[in-house]
């Protein structure tokens, strides 16, 4: 399906298009008509990856193609693919968004509505971030929350939930980064310089800024509560072993004790007298109150 409209804008004529379900033939004439490379939908598939193309049309004209996968809210953070994508073709002379079959009518409407073709791209970005702020809301409430219960505690759960957030981080860092890095090239091209107002160019640039900051910010604090669980466990095993180690201690005594009483020689004092067990045995524990009591003294809990 595709359909045309037109716009005049400070007297010059500007047409605009939109395109869905194209067939063969439709996609050879506006091959032929508009100079429109094929590498534009082959786009149309890529799913995971933004990207922009710079081109000059047969007519000798300077071209770009903005491509930005769209997800939804909730897959933005996993590696599900897009649902959906941006995907535009500029000239100085026509504008041309490709959409999905069941949004046609409605990319119509708002390409009709906005002030200029090229501010409908605009608006879709704006979109875009606007969806990705509840997506970064979203991981910084989890990443607060696992923050907290990391300082009380630290088992499986705990690490479980921080080794997902830590993927989830990674996903959208790659996706924000992946956007940044196209709609750069887009809004230093001398094409969008001369058609998107300043305002609007610095709203996209302001957009992707808090994005970046606030990603790169929630990695920074990824790491940090992953080295808070790392020394709570390290602590905790720490404190387990000392336990252990301190015990053994205090048993070594009376073993040692009854180790030596239990040597078969003569000679040992009490042998012969018929209540040496039970003195051994008092020693023993004695000696094990008084190391089990001057370990405390020092600490060794």
């Amino acid at each position: 399906m595709l359909t045309k409209g037109q716009r005049m804008e400070a007297q010059v004529q500007s047409d605009w298009m939109v395109l869905s379900n194209p067939t063969s033939s439709e996609r050879q004439r506006l091959m032929n008509e508009l100079g429109l490379p094929l590498r534009f939908f082959e786009l149309k598939n890529e799913k995971e990856m933004a990207s922009f193309h710079s081109y000059y049309t047969h007519l000798n004209e300077e071209g770009f193609i903005l491509h930005i996968p769209l997800w939804e809210d909730s897959d933005f953070s996993s590696l599900n693919k897009a649902i959906d994508s941006l995907t535009s073709y500029f000239t100085p002379r026509v504008t041309l968004v490709w959409t999905e079959e069941n949004q046609h009518e409605q990319a119509v409407a708002a390409i009709d509505r906005a002030v200029s073709p090229i501010s409908y791209i605009y608006d879709k970005i704006i979109e875009e971030y606007t969806k990705l702020s509840f997506v970064l809301d979203n991981l910084q409430d989890r990443i607060v929350e696992v923050e907290n219960i990391a300082k009380v505690k630290a088992d499986r759960e705990v690490l479980l939930q921080i080794t997902t957030l830590e993927q989830e981080v990674v996903i959208v860092s790659s996706r924000l980064d992946s956007y940044e890095e196209s709609l750069s090239r887009f809004l230093n091209h001398p094409l969008v310089k001369m058609n998107l107002s300043v305002n609007y160019r610095e709203d996209i640039r302001l957009a992707i800024k808090k994005a970046h900051f606030r990603i790169h910010l929630y990695k920074d604090l990824i790491e940090s509560t992953s080295g808070l669980l790392s020394d709570s466990i390290d602590n905790k095993l720490n404190t387990i072993m000392e336990y252990l180690q301190t015990w053994a201690l205090v048993i070594s005594i009376p073993t040692l004790i009854f180790s030596l009483f239990g040597i078969n020689t003569g000679g040992l004092i009490g042998r012969e007298t018929p209540y040496e067990s039970w003195i051994v045995i008092l020693i023993a524990i004695l000696l094990g109150i008084v190391t089990a009591w001057w370990l405390r003294r020092k600490e060794f809990k």
